[in-house]
């Protein structure tokens, strides 16, 4: 369990989305190979739902869990006593049985919408199919989510029966898509009270979708949210600790003036601490830094000078949306200076005063090996690159690319 998931009640549902999650996947995983039909579509999302009425779940395995997977594997119906003797007659792949028998269902979606979703899954079928295959072939790099936020977004509204009411697609649609995400990190963004006092106490709420999802998962791998189900479950009492965090700027204390012995270093590390230590580094770091002032000429650029946060770039409002970017510069894209990089880069942004809207990049000479840049986008890390000494064109890969590359084009 994540340690920010800490009452009992956040621990159950955090563990229901994850075999939520672990269903759905051993489903498409293991379903008759056959091309998603709308009703498929429908089926799948029916996976993620539970009824509930006045705060009081109630049992949905008959009504929602066994017609779908009734439906996804073309099951003989048998009116059973219990789930497990349900499932144990349905004739499942062993995976999706052993999933199926788990408590799942998170989204107690409004009944109205759950009879249109029908009919919308028939007339939305072909975007939906290619959102859900995409979703499944995610990999590392969160622009690839933003893209399909960006998409989920264009989709028109569920209409209730009587058309006198609209839902925005993503309410329905982004909880199956967090289930599908092989890398769990895209979150889920719907009506729910506790979703909207996030997006209320982190200053998405009412924008685009795709701002909504960089924001939320801008926040996987700090305040110990491990996943975007984490950040689903998170008590209030973190969102309010982010929220103090992004307006209030700790201060440096006198003990801050104190360095402390650099911890064991392995020999990687130590040679580029020792390289760092040259002329020659220090002029190519220099030239990187003044290169970067030039191309980002129209941002707003800082150094930090306080000892715990001594970063070399910060770029202020860096996609015009209200995100930072950190950026530390190592002229080498060896292991050991990426290592030293990725600790600097998360040391220093939990001492800025944005931190939960702070995104982070590393910028060297040369592209990293796809092993590195494959570390760096797990860990949320764009990798920015000059091709060679000269610090001409500048290249990126990563989820901050796309704005930075923007920005680019405009100089």
């Amino acid at each position: 369990m994540p340690p920010t998931v800490a009452s009992p009640k956040n621990r159950d549902w955090y563990e229901s989305e994850i075999n939520t999650a672990a269903l759905v996947r051993a489903v498409l995983r293991d379903r008759p190979k056959r091309p998603l039909s709308a009703q498929d579509l429908w089926h799948l999302i029916v996976l993620t739902w539970i009824t509930s009425h006045r705060g009081h779940k109630i049992e949905h395995w008959r009504t929602l869990k066994i017609p779908a997977l009734e439906h996804l594997f073309d099951a003989r119906i048998i009116r059973a006593n219990d789930l497990q003797q349900s499932i144990s007659v349905m004739g499942l792949p062993k995976t999706v049985a052993t999933a199926a028998l788990k408590r799942t269902g998170f989204v107690n979606a409004y009944r109205a919408y759950r009879i249109s979703l029908k009919s919308w899954c028939t007339a939305n079928a072909g975007k939906l199919r290619r959102i859900v295959l995409d979703t499944g072939k995610l990999k590392h790099n969160d622009q690839a989510r933003f893209d399909l936020a960006a998409r989920i977004a264009a989709l028109p509204p569920v209409a209730t029966p009587s058309g006198k009411r609209h839902m925005a697609a993503g309410n329905l649609v982004t909880p199956l898509v967090a289930c599908i995400d092989p890398y769990t990190r895209f979150p889920i963004v719907n009506g729910k009270a506790g979703v909207q006092r996030r997006l209320k106490r982190l200053g998405l709420l009412g924008r685009d979708l795709d701002d909504q999802v960089r924001g939320l998962i801008g926040l996987i791998g700090q305040y110990g949210l491990v996943d975007a189900f984490a950040i689903d479950t998170m008590p209030d009492s973190l969102i309010e600790q982010i929220t103090i965090r992004r307006k209030k700027r700790e201060p440096m204390g006198t003990s801050d003036l104190m360095g402390t012995a650099l911890p064991y270093l392995d020999d990687a590390e130590r040679r580029s601490v020792q390289k760092s230590q040259t002329v020659t580094y220090r002029n190519l770091h220099k030239r990187m830094t003044s290169r970067l002032r030039v191309l980002l000429s129209e941002l707003q650029l800082t150094q930090g000078k306080q000892l715990r946060c001594r970063y070399d770039v910060l770029a202020e409002n860096y996609d015009a949306k209200g995100r930072d970017l950190l950026i530390e510069a190592k002229p080498d894209p060896d292991m050991g200076s990426i290592r030293i990089a990725i600790g600097q880069l998360l040391d220093y942004r939990r001492f800025l005063p944005r931190q939960a809207a702070t995104d982070l990049a590393l910028l060297t000479i040369s592209q990293p090996s796809g092993s590195h840049l494959e570390l760096l986008h797990d860990l949320q890390i764009t990798a920015l690159w000059f091709d060679d000494e000269n610090c001409g064109a500048l290249e990126g890969n990563g989820k901050a690319w796309k704005a930075v590359k923007s920005l680019l084009n405009r100089a």
